[in-house]
Protein backbone atom coordinates (compact mmCIF):
# COMPACT_ATOMS: atom_id res chain seq x y z
CA UNK A 1 0.00 0.00 0.00
CA UNK A 2 2.98 2.31 -0.25
CA UNK A 3 2.35 5.29 -2.50
CA UNK A 4 -1.37 4.48 -2.57
CA UNK A 5 -3.96 7.01 -1.48
CA UNK A 6 -5.84 4.83 1.01
CA UNK A 7 -9.29 5.32 2.50
CA UNK A 8 -10.75 8.71 3.43
CA UNK A 9 -14.14 10.19 4.38
CA UNK A 10 -15.38 10.17 0.79
CA UNK A 11 -14.40 6.52 0.34
CA UNK A 12 -16.18 5.55 3.56
CA UNK A 13 -19.25 7.48 2.41
CA UNK A 14 -19.21 5.64 -0.94
CA UNK A 15 -19.04 2.26 0.79
CA UNK A 16 -22.00 3.14 3.04
CA UNK A 17 -24.02 4.32 0.04
CA UNK A 18 -23.25 1.02 -1.71
CA UNK A 19 -24.36 -0.95 1.37
CA UNK A 20 -27.64 0.95 1.53
CA UNK A 21 -28.15 0.46 -2.22
CA UNK A 22 -27.56 -3.30 -1.90
CA UNK A 23 -30.09 -3.55 0.93
CA UNK A 24 -32.68 -1.58 -0.99
CA UNK A 25 -31.99 -3.64 -4.13
CA UNK A 26 -32.48 -6.84 -2.15
CA UNK A 27 -35.89 -5.79 -0.86
CA UNK A 28 -37.21 -4.39 -4.14
CA UNK A 29 -35.49 -7.07 -6.25
CA UNK A 30 -33.71 -4.58 -8.51
CA UNK A 31 -30.77 -5.77 -10.60
CA UNK A 32 -30.15 -2.21 -11.81
CA UNK A 33 -29.62 -0.98 -8.25
CA UNK A 34 -27.35 -3.96 -7.60
CA UNK A 35 -25.27 -2.95 -10.62
CA UNK A 36 -25.08 0.65 -9.46
CA UNK A 37 -23.96 -0.42 -5.98
CA UNK A 38 -21.29 -2.66 -7.54
CA UNK A 39 -20.04 0.27 -9.59
CA UNK A 40 -19.88 2.43 -6.43
CA UNK A 41 -17.82 -0.22 -4.61
CA UNK A 42 -15.45 -0.55 -7.59
CA UNK A 43 -15.01 3.23 -7.67
CA UNK A 44 -14.29 3.29 -3.90
CA UNK A 45 -11.66 0.57 -4.37
CA UNK A 46 -10.18 2.50 -7.31
CA UNK A 47 -9.89 5.62 -5.13
CA UNK A 48 -8.24 3.63 -2.33
CA UNK A 49 -5.66 2.08 -4.65
CA UNK A 50 -4.99 5.26 -6.65
CA UNK A 51 -1.49 6.70 -6.83
CA UNK A 52 -2.78 10.16 -7.80
CA UNK A 53 -2.83 11.41 -4.22
CA UNK A 54 -3.36 15.09 -5.09
CA UNK A 55 -6.47 14.37 -7.17
CA UNK A 56 -8.00 12.09 -4.51
CA UNK A 57 -7.28 14.68 -1.80
CA UNK A 58 -9.03 17.35 -3.84
CA UNK A 59 -12.04 15.07 -4.36
CA UNK A 60 -12.21 14.42 -0.62
CA UNK A 61 -11.91 18.13 0.20
CA UNK A 62 -14.73 18.98 -2.22
CA UNK A 63 -16.86 16.25 -0.63
CA UNK A 64 -16.17 17.55 2.88
CA UNK A 65 -16.97 21.15 1.93
CA UNK A 66 -20.08 20.44 -0.13
CA UNK A 67 -21.68 17.55 1.82
CA UNK A 68 -20.28 17.14 5.33
CA UNK A 69 -19.88 20.81 6.36
CA UNK A 70 -23.51 21.74 5.51
CA UNK A 71 -24.76 18.69 7.42
CA UNK A 72 -22.66 19.68 10.43
CA UNK A 73 -24.08 23.19 10.16
CA UNK A 74 -27.66 21.92 10.15
CA UNK A 75 -27.23 19.68 13.18
CA UNK A 76 -24.92 22.04 15.06
CA UNK A 77 -22.04 19.60 15.26
CA UNK A 78 -19.47 22.26 16.02
CA UNK A 79 -16.68 20.45 17.88
CA UNK A 80 -14.92 23.62 19.03
CA UNK A 81 -14.57 24.27 22.73
CA UNK A 82 -16.96 27.14 23.40
CA UNK A 83 -15.16 28.20 26.61
CA UNK A 84 -12.14 29.30 24.54
CA UNK A 85 -14.37 31.50 22.38
CA UNK A 86 -16.01 33.51 25.16
CA UNK A 87 -14.09 36.68 24.35
CA UNK A 88 -14.52 36.44 20.59
CA UNK A 89 -17.15 37.12 17.95
CA UNK A 90 -17.42 35.46 14.53
CA UNK A 91 -17.98 37.51 11.38
CA UNK A 92 -17.87 36.76 7.65
CA UNK A 93 -15.61 38.47 5.13
CA UNK A 94 -17.80 40.57 2.81
CA UNK A 95 -15.59 39.70 -0.15
CA UNK A 96 -15.06 35.93 0.05
CA UNK A 97 -17.34 34.80 2.90
CA UNK A 98 -14.49 33.38 5.01
CA UNK A 99 -15.47 33.05 8.68
CA UNK A 100 -13.25 35.20 10.90
CA UNK A 101 -12.86 35.42 14.67
CA UNK A 102 -12.46 38.89 16.19
CA UNK A 103 -12.24 40.02 19.83
CA UNK A 104 -15.46 41.18 21.50
CA UNK A 105 -16.10 44.64 22.97
CA UNK A 106 -13.32 46.46 21.12
CA UNK A 107 -15.63 48.82 19.20
CA UNK A 108 -15.05 49.34 15.49
CA UNK A 109 -11.86 47.60 14.36
CA UNK A 110 -10.04 47.12 11.07
CA UNK A 111 -9.92 43.51 9.94
CA UNK A 112 -7.87 41.88 7.17
CA UNK A 113 -9.13 38.59 5.78
CA UNK A 114 -6.28 36.04 5.68
CA UNK A 115 -7.84 34.26 2.71
CA UNK A 116 -8.48 37.08 0.21
CA UNK A 117 -6.46 39.87 1.93
CA UNK A 118 -9.50 42.19 1.86
CA UNK A 119 -9.42 44.95 4.51
CA UNK A 120 -12.71 46.08 6.06
CA UNK A 121 -14.18 47.61 9.23
CA UNK A 122 -16.09 45.43 11.66
CA UNK A 123 -17.98 46.18 14.84
CA UNK A 124 -16.96 43.90 17.68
Amino acid sequence: MQKKYGIDEYGIFLVWIAIVAVLVAYFIKSTLLNGISSFIVIYAIFRTMSTNILKRSQENQIFLESVIDPIKGIFGKDHKDKSKDDGFKYISCPSCGQRLRIPKNKGKIKVRCPKCKEKFDAKS
